[in-house]
């Protein structure tokens, strides 16, 4: 109750200050979260990886790890994931990363289009209420 007070009884300077610490601070506990996230995500496949390779090497085991690619030839991959094989077509997957970016660009480019029209539309439409004459 007497931060209240004390806040209803500074002046607008004061007041202006406080509300801007007060937004430094949020903003730095929104990342020093993402951080810490971040951080928290990092240790744990670390982690992950060193207890794979510890039992794999208590286990004399040689064959795949946690995670890990090879490339076989030209056309595909084998990427490794928890101990199972996965074969990839790395042409399948730059055609599909390529489809992907034309349509992502298609989009940006229609919305663009649509905003500019949408744009002048209203730009008429204000001009013209404040260019009419009173009756």
């Amino acid at each position: 109750m007497s931060k209240i007070l004390m806040v209803r009884n500074m002046n607008r300077v004061q007041q202006k200050k406080i509300i801007k610490e007060n937004r430094k601070k949020r903003v730095g506990r929104v990342f020093i979260g993402l951080l810490s996230f971040f951080f928290l995500i990092a240790l744990l496949y670390i982690g992950l990886e060193i207890v794979d390779e510890t039992n794999r090497s208590m286990m004399s085991m040689g064959d795949s790890s946690f995670l890990s690619y090879s490339r076989l030839d030209e056309k595909n991959l084998e990427v490794v994931f928890c101990g199972d094989r996965y074969l990839v077509n790395v042409e399948k997957v730059d055609k599909l990363a390529a489809n992907i970016k034309e349509k992502t660009q298609y989009g940006i480019t229609s919305i663009k289009r649509f905003a500019d029209e949408k744009g002048k539309l209203v730009v008429e439409l204000v001009e013209g209420v404040f260019n009419s004459k009173p009756r």
